[in-house]
């Protein structure tokens, strides 16, 4: 794409002259076998979590426990003596500790580029997730780029996004990757906010301005999510600004680069996120259910997301840190920091990280502790090239997840995940 090669007004040149139209179709093939430990456990026994958070003596004793966490007066739910605790994670894809197999990935783009003999480049890609169609069905981007800068339309991206660096060693395969339980959502190993959900459904306009002295900036628009225009989308107006800053000190490769979005919720208001949720713990049969309702762990309301990221470079090294995150006026905030080290040695290049997520629910239980679920993730990634075009990668995780609502249950559980793939690019 167009948006590394930024222009000064002034380098234009005269005589600019037609390059005509490119076209090139590539992809990539990846086969890695997989194998991983501690990830299956059994479900643990139900329990009687709503004494556990709640005082039960009476229904008045319950309703003032409710009023004490923020829900509205004569608020009321039901007493459960027992609730379930999170399903085993092997419970769908039949995936046993210690047992190797294997995943492919397919992946096929369609690049199109040319520049007119007025000096506007123009840059066209579609790519096909061939595994899974749905994924990158909507993978969409066209530029425009000359002396003004660069002018991007794309699908499910933002100014954050494009500008957010230093995030090696985060964002790690691990043994839970996708894998949803309905009764127990967990964070883990999704890597860094980059979005808010006002930009991640539809078509975005960015526009990135030419370099100043080594700072770039991009500010980004997104009607609304379903970009139909209409009054009763969820985000309307999503706005987006990023930055990019390089210098050098003396050997050192100085690189900042991160940003700032707000998308305004026209529909959600703090009284129906609080009648969302009691409506959720109300209903609630199992643990998380009833964390997510009662404490309030989705999003709900504005959403407002910052990032920045660094990093320093020197010789075949590299250091990257970075922190992220998203905030909601009425539910939960997420935020992820990471840091990595990379380095190059006999064609060979490695990476070493550690990621924490935390997910803060919206609300602080009875007696004022903070209700979080944590991930803490090391990560260690190998990639040796075999030649043209074809990678040999090892990658090593671990993954502990903490939740809230596990208390009374398996408590945090940590696996390992060992990965060997080969990538045939084209």
């Amino acid at each position: 794409m167009l948006l590394s090669t930024f222009a000064h007004a002034g380098d234009a040149p005269n005589d600019i002259v037609s390059s005509g139209i490119s076209l090139n179709i590539g992809g990539q093939v990846m086969a890695e076998g997989i194998a991983i430990n501690g990830k299956c456990l059994n479900e643990a026994s139900p329990a009687d979590v709503f004494s556990n958070e709640l005082n039960t003596t009476n229904q008045t004793s319950i309703n003032t426990d409710l009023e004490t966490l923020g829900f509205a007066a004569g608020s009321s739910i039901g007493d459960v003596a027992q609730m379930g605790m999170a399903q085993n994670f092997c419970r769908n894809d039949n995936i046993e500790a210690k047992v190797p197999h294997f995943e492919f990935e397919k992946e096929l783009y369609f690049d199109v580029t040319g520049k007119l003999a007025n000096g506007l480049e123009i840059s066209f890609k579609d790519t096909l997730d061939l595994t899974d169609t749905d994924d990158k069905q909507n993978a969409f981007e066209l530029s425009l780029g000359g002396a003004f800068g660069t002018i991007l339309i794309q699908d499910d991206t933002n100014a954050v996004d494009k500008m957010f660096t230093g995030t090696a060693g985060s964002g790690a395969k691990t043994a839970f990757d996708d894998i949803e339980l309905t009764n127990h959502p967990y964070v883990v190993s999704g890597g860094h906010e980059t979005s808010t959900s006002g930009s991640e459904g539809g078509l975005n306009l960015i526009y990135f301005t030419p370099s100043f002295g080594g700072l770039d900036l991009a500010f980004g628009y997104n009607k609304n999510t379903d970009n139909l225009g209409l009054d009763n989308s969820e985000f309307n107006d999503t706005y987006s600004v990023g930055f990019g800053y390089e210098t050098y000190i003396g050997d050192v490769v100085l690189s900042l680069g991160g940003g700032f979005e707000k998308a305004i919720s026209d529909i959600d208001t703090s009284a129906n996120c609080l009648t969302t949720d009691l409506a959720t713990a109300d209903a609630a049969s199992d643990s998380g259910d009833f964390f997510e309702g009662l404490y309030g762990s989705s999003k709900c309301g504005d959403e407002t997301l910052s990032a920045i990221g660094a990093d320093i470079g020197y010789g075949d090294f590299t250091l990257s840190s970075a922190f992220s995150n998203l905030d909601t006026t009425d539910g939960s905030d997420m935020s992820v920091w990471s840091v990595g080290i990379a380095r190059t040695f006999n064609d060979i290049d490695y990476t070493v990280g550690y990621s924490e997520e935390t997910l803060d629910y919206a609300r602080n239980k009875v007696n004022g502790d903070e209700v979080q679920d944590t991930s803490k993730i090391m990560m260690l990634e190998a990639i040796k090239p075999l030649g043209e075009g074809v990678d040999l990668g090892l990658n090593i995780s671990n993954a502990e997840i903490d939740r809230a609502s596990e208390e009374l249950g398996n408590g945090s559980q940590d696996a390992w995940r060992a990965g060997v793939s080969v990538t045939l690019g084209f």
